[in-house]
């Protein structure tokens, strides 16, 4: 057994069916706990607004609050820092003589140049970095096909996956986490402090904002479970994933997709057709494992297709005219508003106002996977940008 284990939280701020996380408490001694905020993530892009909004801000925020607070009621703790994880977690990995550092796996371009970097500073110092794939209701090796074989589109996909997909049991939360003797918790900060304006609050709709933390997260599946699946009804809409905003807390790992998917098998009456909620947690994991086959291509104008011929307008009068509200549309106008006060649009609202910005303003498409980027509580990078490429007709055929 290792006596001291790092365990970085990324995107999995929970303690429920968090794999890296109950495997360090099971293989160390004494387990440090840290989350590092990065300020580049809050950083403008090229139009001008946050990579993460206000809005997003406070929810990592809040979600990390929580975190804190579970940990310390297993009598564990949650260091907090803030600037480059890459060179954070190697510097406390030195300090505090750790073994390991255990983290999650992300699979998007800058995150996984983030873990390579940090990587390399920890062997400078004999450190080992133990990554775990746990974002995906199964693990990569699991596919009854390797990812350069990945279908061509969800419907292929899902009838592919149909007879193979086995979705382990979620694990439980560690019963205890033993600090070290000495360590410096640090204090979590407020947005001033990782670089946003705490004035791009001011008019948000907070009646309408999610709470993060894993704390609600569980809350709000309960509800869902209750009002739906335990009465053998069907949501309102095909898309209760994005609908009921679980989505939200599972952006951030507050909740995990094999825990959603768990409870909803458990609770679903014997005789129950397909739930929407498990075809919804299969097309994010579509996304995830598009990103993972294509990489950057998602991120680019001619997408996953490398589709060359469309010719799209980078003209910011008229982009701007989306982003403000203020199109000939007054419907997308309403919405528009919607997400810049509330951080949530329901998936179809969502497909309308994108569909506006590419087929009608025919605006470079990326630009409205950025907006949504800053804007949505629920982003996650390789499902946002996935539906964007769809909606652009350069995604799945």
């Amino acid at each position: 057994m290792a006596q001291r284990i790092i365990y970085w939280f990324r995107n999995d701020l929970r303690l429920r069916d968090n794999e890296a996380l109950f495997s360090a408490v099971a293989s160390a001694s004494e387990i440090l706990p840290v989350y590092v905020f990065d300020p580049r993530q809050f950083d403008k892009t090229r139009l001008g607004f946050r990579r993460t909004g206000a809005m997003r801000g406070q929810f990592l925020i809040q979600s990390v609050v929580d975190l804190r607070n579970r940990l310390r009621q297993k009598g564990g703790d949650l260091l907090i820092r803030i600037g480059e994880p890459e060179k954070i977690i190697a510097r406390l990995a030195e300090e505090y003589n750790a073994e390991y550092v255990y983290t999650s796996k992300e699979i998007a371009p800058e995150e996984t140049r983030i873990e390579s970097s940090l990587s390399k500073n920890l062997k400078t110092v004999n450190i080992d970095i133990k990554l775990f794939w746990m974002d995906t209701l199964m693990h990569a090796t699991s596919l009854p096909f390797p990812i350069a074989k990945l279908p061509a589109n969800f419907v292929s996909f899902a009838t592919r996956i149909e007879n193979a997909l086995k979705v382990k049991e979620p694990l439980p939360e560690p019963g205890k986490v033993t600090l070290p003797a000495d360590y410096d918790a640090g204090s979590i900060p407020i947005l001033a402090q990782i670089g946003v304006d705490p004035d791009e609050m001011e008019n948000a709709d907070e009646q309408n904002i999610s709470q993060g933390g894993e704390s609600v997260a569980l809350t709000v599946l309960e509800k869902y479970l209750a009002d739906y699946i335990k009465e053998g009804k069907s949501y309102e809409s095909a898309d209760p994933l994005t609908d009921t905003r679980l989505s939200d807390w599972l952006s951030l790992g507050c909740i995990s997709a094999r825990y959603i998917y768990s409870q909803v098998k458990k609770v679903q009456p014997a005789d129950a057709e397909d739930v929407a909620m498990l075809e919804n947690l299969l097309s994010r994991d579509y996304f995830h494992w598009t990103l993972l086959r294509f990489g950057p291509r998602m991120f680019k104008p001619s997408g996953v297709q490398h589709q060359f011929l469309r010719r799209w307008q980078n003209d910011n009068a008229l982009y701007e005219t989306w982003t403000n509200g203020q199109t000939a549309d007054s419907q997308v106008n309403t919405l528009m508003k919607k997400l810049k006060q509330t951080g949530f649009l329901t998936s179809d609202e969502r497909t309308l106002c994108a569909d506006y910005l590419v087929n009608v303003l025919n605006i470079n498409w990326t630009w409205g996977a950025m907006y949504f980027e800053s804007h949505l509580m629920d982003y996650e990078g390789s499902v946002n940008w996935g539906r964007w490429n769809n909606i652009a007709g350069v995604g799945e055929n």
